[in-house]
């Protein structure tokens, strides 16, 4: 049963370093139903509720808040309509060593859902540009715990980063999918990297140290990266930030658009249309035209790019049931 979700935001609550590109205030203020959470602010939410949620924890590093206060956050599900559940991001790191078995114990107590990995890259040069520490072996080591735990796992990628290419991130999306239990299905988000006011990217920007994508290869990246996802067994549930007006104040740089994720989906759906068939003819839902047809007839323009073909030809050659 897919339940109504209903987000609360920690910003940078558990989290040990501040990532060079990161403002989770400026992502999260104005976002979601929550705002900035307390626990006693999530009961309230959600006993006014009359039928169960999935209750989402994000913004933070939330396996790493100090413990006492990881499992207030965790009871207040228990103010929600019975068949609740719990989804909440958070640092690989934070399940390592003892402290991480002892809170995988914790959560097992739980209705947990999906535990989301911030997991930017598995590129140790590149965690390290990024100020992240680590190492895709360590990564590795998390997932496989939680995995083996019987949790199940949501990746959140990004696209973008200092030092990352193309090639790495698709690099990133075939080791995540190889740790995947059989019949996959792993929640997958894609986010891509922008310069935001106050962080350590915008010096590294200023001193030219740091070129940000431009919209259109972030677009065609994102498209590339959520159809190989999807056919290595991951779900995509989201590309793109969450659009918020302190968001959209903070970015200086990089390939900001508030329908991101449809620009990425457009070009996902050229990409598959054309693999399947090179030349046409294509079929599509009537549901999903708009993939094809929306901000000024994108995909289209894109299928007829791949296809070597004009506008015209391709919507000739378009069936629509």
């Amino acid at each position: 049963m897919n339940l109504r979700r209903i987000a609360f935001f920690i910003p940078l609550l558990g989290c040990g370093r501040r990532c060079v590109y990161c403002d989770q205030n400026a992502i999260t203020r104005d976002a979601g139903a929550g705002g900035a959470a307390t626990p006693g602010a999530v009961r309230e939410v959600l006993a006014a509720l009359d039928s169960p949620v999935e209750l989402c924890y994000f913004g933070g590093s939330f396996a790493r808040v100090p413990r006492a206060r990881m499992i207030d956050f965790l009871d207040a599900v228990r103010a929600a309509p019975s068949g609740s559940v719990i989804t909440f991001s958070s640092y690989p790191g934070d399940f390592d060593g003892a402290y991480g078995l002892e809170t995988i114990a914790t959560l097992k107590k739980y209705p947990i859902a999906t535990i989301e990995l911030g997991i930017p890259s598995m590129d140790a040069a590149i965690l390290e540009a990024c100020g992240r520490g680590g190492d895709s072996e360590a990564i590795k080591f998390a997932v496989k715990r939680l995995r083996d735990n019987g949790f199940h796992l949501g990746a959140q990628i990004m696209i973008g980063l200092p030092g990352q290419t193309a090639d790495s991130a698709m690099s990133d999306v075939n080791t995540l999918a190889s740790l995947m239990p059989e019949g996959g299905k792993w929640d997958f988000r894609l986010y891509p990297c922008l310069v935001l006011e106050g962080t350590e990217l915008e010096a590294m920007y200023r001193r030219g140290e740091y070129r940000p994508l431009e919209l259109g290869e972030a677009v065609r990246m994102s498209g590339k990266l959520t159809l190989e996802a999807e056919r290595l067994g991951f779900r995509v549930i989201r590309v793109g930030l969450p659009e918020s007006t302190s968001l959209k104040k903070s970015v200086l740089s990089g390939p900001y658009h508030p329908a991101f994720g449809e620009l990425a989906l457009s070009e996902k759906t050229a990409l598959s249309l054309v693999a399947q068939k090179p030349k046409g003819p294509w079929t599509i839902e009537a549901k999903n035209i708009s993939h094809l047809t929306g901000h000024g007839a994108r995909g289209i323009k894109r299928v007829a790019e791949l296809a070597g073909m004009t506008e015209k030809e391709v919507r000739s050659l378009l069936r629509v049931h």
